[in-house]
């Protein structure tokens, strides 16, 4: 708490409102998949899925540049502004005088279109008011209010979201009018490109083509897909794993099957997060660079790697631990490396050149799903040490010729 009240009055605002934001977010966010397959079917739910994951791709990338052009704060106007539109319209869609699924996807298309605008400039935003020294403080407060949030809202979710969907879309509509409100009035500028000394460049693919020729970000961002790769496996080959080979348990006269058993998963990972990040922080708080990532990787990776071999209750939670412990070393470190590896006058545009490592993620991850059939348990295991070793190795390698050149 002394952390949080000790940030510059920008980033408190920030945090708070990454809070409520996530905290709405969440009450919908992951139930509106069973709500498109009821209502359009599997094949159909998929193909949207997909087109709503490339547009947040391939907004990012233009944000990214548009912030470093324009400054943070006239792109985080518009976006919320998008996005309540986006909400009004899910919410007319689904009222007792209008209901239609089609409009309650574009609603929501609307949304993400507007979150991946906002998501790049704010997190540029972060980067401006941060130091190198107090950026993975930040980070990690950033983490616990999201987790909490996404507990809340969750937990909010299975007990509102069949019945009251309304209600949840028009909560989401409010915040983010709220948000756009706050940002007008409370939210100061933190990157002005009038005032830097080189000039931004115009051309969006030039841009990034400098950003290609970076040589040490470059190596973090192809470290980071493999990264990403291991936080995927959550939502990727884990729930496969449990489904088929998970061995059916009691707890206290309660059943526990495979999606019960990856529901634990979650909430042990929610709730130690929640609980321990702040004493995970103060522990690391004067460990290296090198030491944070290598072992925040190794342990997350190794996490998954003992689930996959698990097939009973003790062992999904030993291996729930072990990668949420990881998991809560890496995030604070991971983020503020890539923060300190961006030039300080095109950190839009690094921020949204790092946005693609996600979508590559999900497809590699994806692949490594439909083929596993080929491999099984033991196969996905022995995949999950190399995707490891080359999420740890660039690392490194870009953390010390980072430090060389510092």
């Amino acid at each position: 708490m002394k952390d949080f009240f000790g940030l510059h009055p920008t980033l408190k605002i920030r945090l708070i409102m990454n809070f409520f934001g996530t905290l709405c977010f969440s009450t919908v966010g992951g139930s509106m998949t069973i709500y498109y397959n009821k209502y359009m079917g599997a094949g159909i739910t998929g193909l949207l899925l997909i087109i709503s994951s490339v547009m947040v791709f391939l907004v990012g990338l233009y944000a990214g540049h548009l912030s470093d052009v324009q400054g943070r704060r006239p792109v985080m106007i518009f976006s919320t502004a998008i996005t309540g539109l986006g909400g009004a319209l899910a919410t007319f869609a689904n009222s007792s005088f209008f209901f239609n699924p089609w409009v309650t996807f574009l609603g929501f298309l609307i949304i993400n279109f507007g979150f991946g605008f906002f998501n790049t400039a704010s997190q540029a935003m972060i980067v401006d008011l941060t130091t190198s020294e107090n950026r993975r403080v930040v980070y990690s407060i950033q983490y616990w209010i999201i987790n909490f949030g996404i507990m809340i809202g969750s937990g909010l979710s299975g007990w509102f979201f069949r019945d009251y969907l309304v209600w949840l879309l028009l909560a989401i509509t409010i915040e983010e009018i709220m948000s756009c409100l706050v940002v007008i009035f409370w939210i100061d500028e933190s990157f002005n490109p009038d005032t830097q000394q080189h000039k931004q460049e115009s051309n969006i693919i030039k841009a990034y083509f400098t950003v290609a020729k970076d040589r040490i970000f470059m190596y973090y961002l192809f470290a980071s897909i493999f990264i990403a790769m291991i936080f995927n496996q959550m939502d990727y080959y884990l729930p496969v794993h449990l489904s088929d080979s998970f061995r059916t348990a009691r707890i206290l006269g309660v059943e526990v099957y495979g999606q019960r058993m990856l529901t634990i998963f979650l909430m042990v990972n929610t709730l130690v997060i929640v609980l321990f990040m702040g004493r995970v922080n103060k522990l690391t708080k004067n460990w290296s660079r090198s030491s944070g990532i290598a072992i925040g990787i190794i342990l997350q990776g190794l996490g998954f790697m003992i689930a996959f071999l698990g097939r009973d209750l003790t062992w999904e939670i030993f291996a729930a631990l072990v990668n949420t412990v990881g998991e809560m070393i890496l995030v604070p470190f991971s983020q503020a490396l890539r923060a300190d590896l961006m030039d300080g006058e095109q950190v839009g545009t690094y921020t949204g050149a790092f946005s693609v490592t996600q979508p590559i993620a999900s497809v590699l991850s994806g692949i490594l799903v439909s083929l596993s059939s080929l491999y099984g348990n033991i196969g996905m295991t022995l995949f999950m040490f190399f995707i490891i070793v080359l999420g740890v190795l660039p690392s490194l390698r870009a953390i010390r010729m980072y430090e060389s050149h510092s």
